[in-house]
């Protein structure tokens, strides 16, 4: 069970908004050869990990609403996906200004959505698989971590490219 603080949503939603807004700052004038740079061939750009990022904002955002509207959710998992989802939407190739604002915008909504979390859904389950159950306080706890991981990675690989 997820400890029931109407503050700790706020917390978290103003977290992952400061969070976004400055790694947006960062990145918004990065040039192009270092947010395209591929260390290795298998490994993702800067602009692929954005990309990720937008697939992650998307993919919880119809969890977090989905799990208000009922106690339990069935909802596909595409983690063991992710380079195909980046692949086939062509994140490379993708505007990095409006990349970037694409993803910006959605985790600005989602802090919004956890803002605004019934507090009684908090523990409504995702089932992930016949092992896996996560509620929905622990997701959207989860979530600002993903985000955290990812921009060290961006931020590694901007080291790399330096």
């Amino acid at each position: 069970m997820v400890d029931v603080d109407p503050s700790k949503w706020e917390r978290l939603a103003a977290n992952i908004e400061s969070t976004v807004n400055k790694a947006c700052q960062e990145l918004e004038n990065i040039a192009s050869e270092v947010i395209e740079a591929k260390p290795e061939p298998v490994e993702w750009s800067v602009k692929e990990v954005i990309g990720h990022l937008v697939d992650s904002a998307s993919n919880n955002h119809q969890r977090f609403v989905r799990l208000q509207v009922d106690d339990s959710l069935f909802f596909p998992d595409y983690s063991q996906d992710n380079d195909a989802w980046v692949s086939i939407q062509g994140y490379q190739e993708a505007s990095w200004h409006d990349l970037l604002a694409l993803w910006r915008y959605f985790n600005l909504h989602i802090a919004h959505v956890i803002r605004t979390v019934d507090e009684d859904c908090q523990d409504h389950i995702w089932v992930v698989d016949e092992d896996t159950a996560v509620t929905l306080g622990e997701l959207m706890i989860d979530y600002l971590r993903h985000l955290q991981d990812h921009l060290q990675r961006i931020k590694n690989l901007m080291d790399r490219s330096a």
